[in-house]
């Protein structure tokens, strides 16, 4: 039987999972704890505590991509390490590809 998130256990398994470096699904599953649990916790103890921009955002790093297969595929997926997935059209330019990526990578 699970036991009940309290508001101090949740503090401590959010203050664990941002300092681990883990994605928030697999802390969460390592856990056994519900992802949407996980992710409102994470939410409401961030509005609680705001967490400094210096150490909530990681620098993002783009690297060249070369496709292999078929060129004219409409589109590619990247997986960010949080488990969130985007899917990239062919005519989607860089600009806004890094503004969605940075988005999404922005801590809960």
């Amino acid at each position: 039987m699970a036991t009940k998130p309290t508001p101090a256990r949740m503090a401590r398994l959010v203050a664990r999972w941002r300092s681990s470096g883990e994605s928030r699904a697999s802390f969460a599953r390592r856990h056994h704890i519900p992802g949407w649990t996980f992710w409102y916790w994470c939410r409401k103890l961030s509005d609680e505590a705001p967490v400094p921009e210096a150490a909530s955002s990681p620098t993002t790093t783009f690297v060249p991509v070369h496709l292999a297969g078929d060129p004219n595929a409409p589109v590619i997926e990247v997986v960010l390490s949080g488990g969130e997935r985007l899917h990239i059209g062919a005519g989607a330019s860089p600009e806004l590809v890094q503004i969605v990526v940075t988005t999404l990578r922005a801590r809960c």
